[in-house]
Parts: C-alpha cells; structure tokens; sequence
C-alpha cells in the first residue's frame, strides 16, 4: 500500500521533468537529393502575354491568339510566389476555364500552373 501511494504522488513529478528536457536534436548526414529540382513539363507563358497580363486590371478582356481571357485578382501563392486568376474561353461553343498563372521566384518566368482537378474537355493550351 505504501508503496503504490509513493509511486502515485511520484509520477506526476517524474511526468514533469520529462517534459522539462528538450529532445535530441538530429543532423542530416546526407542530402537527400543530390540535383537540384527541374521542372519537366514547364509551362512558359509567351512574354507578350507576360507583360500584358502585368499591366492589365481585374476584368480586363483580351484575345490572345484563338484565345479569348479575362483577367482575375492577383495573389500569393503558399509557395511564395506571385499568381495571377484567369479565365479563359477557346471558342464561342465552350465555357470558361479557370486558370491560374504564377511567376516562378528563381527564372523570373511565368508558369501555367497545374490544375489540381483537371477540367473535363481542356483543350487550351498557349502552345508554348
């Protein structure tokens, strides 16, 4: 009896100081890439739309090409980078894509980004 009594009033004092002490830090002995990161299938927006879609306000309407845009607000991506929303519309018959285009921090060039949920039917491309 004694002896589960000192070990219950001890356990909340031996909890504490395991708290107390800071883990083990680790290093890393070896990369785990040795090359850096290339992009394989990038996407390079064309630079006159570049510095176009720069200037242009929220709602600008274009033509670039056969492709008929709107532009939508600019943002920050969780990467970092900047990114800007578009709209775009192939022809009369087909509906608006959205899309969205972001500025890669290390070339300075504008990418497509990737849709996360593929559009059904996306055939737009700036063939770049």
């Amino acid at each position: 009896m004694k002896i589960n009594l000192a070990l219950t009033s001890l356990m909340p004092i031996l909890f504490l100081l395991g708290c107390t002490s800071s883990p083990p830090v680790l290093h890393a002995t070896r990369a785990l890439i040795n090359e850096p990161v290339q992009q394989i299938n990038s996407n390079v927006v064309p630079l006159e739309f570049t510095q176009l879609i720069q200037t242009k306000p929220i709602g600008y309407q274009g033509r670039y090409k056969s492709i008929e845009f709107t532009l939508g607000k600019k943002y920050t991506s969780a990467l970092g980078e900047q990114c800007r929303e578009l709209f775009l519309k192939q022809d009369q018959n087909s509906g608006q894509t959205r899309q969205a285009m972001c500025k890669n921090s290390q070339t300075e060039q504008w990418l497509m980004a990737p849709q996360v949920i593929k559009n059904k039917n996306n055939a737009i491309s700036f063939g770049a």
